[in-house]
């Protein structure tokens, strides 16, 4: 197989991404959103291998409101009584509306080695973040990320059995199917909104909060690799992480510029970033609004980005193009 890109979902891609996500996939019908994916180009005769994808939200919860809890802490004290007890708590909230969202990531795992999911998810992210950058002012100051909580192997979440399905004993599922995503801001209107202490809900619930499933810690490795942390949030359905970060803190988006590409005629040691500037992800603009991303390795020779042949085809240009890149080590520093 050839290098690993990122571009622009097509109406192709989207039975391919059938497979992975829960509900069936569309195209961005606004330019609100954008839906990346990740191929692997195939060799000659070779048909590419869609590889994930993810969505990019400009901002969430400006129309159906979107809900989290935030985690928080009760402190009940008497000092005369020696008692001193902190209890940990769920509040009903909008805390996140207005953010900039990492949605629907879904990749490729079957055989593959982890390196490979890795390298993938690490694409897709920066990307990403490259696209925030180039069109800064379309983006919020926050960036979030959900990650799905813990289930059983009956798909169902310790959570949600704790806690929801007191307020909304419909099927689960069927909500989802019908409603999408959105389900969550309908039921979250019989959820209760005063502080909930999460003492009260079964140990299996309280063990579920905040807590990552084990096929997405990979993924949540790579969200904080780039830079996003969790901040006290979890979803309502299964208490999973809210990862979130302030967007001009993010490396890739501080770090960020237009570049000029030429040809480079020195070769950057696999083993060595710090030999010359690693631009972990190049994006390039094509026609019509298109455009596409890849990882390359290159050296800053002033006002430029060096990169190998290989590097530029990869990337679909000549020397002389334009792209947006996040330089690390060397002159770029």
């Amino acid at each position: 197989m050839k290098a690993t890109l990122v571009r622009p979902a097509r109406a192709a891609d989207l039975p391919l991404l059938a497979a992975w996500l829960p509900q069936a996939p569309q195209l961005p019908g606004a330019a609100d959103e954008t839906l990346l994916v990740a191929e692997a180009a195939g060799d000659d005769g070779e048909a590419a291998l869609l590889l994930g994808s993810l969505r990019l939200r400009r901002a969430v919860g400006m129309g159906p409101p979107r809900v989290w809890y935030h985690v928080g802490c009760t402190v009940h004290a008497a000092s005369e009584l020696n008692l001193f007890h902190r209890q940990r708590t769920l509040m009903l909230g909008h805390d996140h509306t207005g953010a900039s969202e990492l949605a629907d990531i879904v990749w490729a795992q079957g055989d593959l080695p982890l390196a490979e999911q890795a390298a993938t998810l690490h694409l897709l992210v920066q990307s990403a973040l490259l696209l925030m950058a180039r069109d800064r002012g379309h983006y919020a100051d926050r960036l979030i990320a959900e990650l799905p909580g813990p289930r059983d192997s009956a798909g169902d979440s310790p959570f949600w059995q704790g806690l929801g399905r007191h307020f909304y004993a419909g099927d689960r599922q069927s909500a989802a199917a019908a409603h999408g995503a959105g389900w969550r801001t309908h039921v979250a209107a019989l959820l209760p909104r005063q502080p909930i202490y999460t003492s009260f809900l079964p140990e299996s619930a309280q063990a579920a909060i905040a807590q990552t499933q084990p096929e997405s810690l990979l993924l949540r490795e790579v969200l904080e690799q780039a830079g996003l942390r969790y901040g006290h949030h979890v979803n309502i359905e299964d208490a999973g992480p809210v990862l979130e970060a302030s967007t001009d803190d993010l490396p890739t988006v501080r770090r960020s510029r237009r570049w000029q590409l030429t040809h480079s005629l020195q070769q950057a040691p696999q083993d060595a970033p710090k030999a010359g500037a690693t631009a972990y992800v190049a994006l390039v603009d094509g026609p019509e609004g298109s455009w596409q991303a890849a990882r390359v390795r290159g050296h800053v020779q002033g006002s430029a980005l060096a990169l190998s042949a290989e590097d530029l085809n990869a990337l679909g240009v000549e020397a002389g193009a334009v792209a947006w890149a996040a330089v690390w080590g060397g002159d770029g520093s």
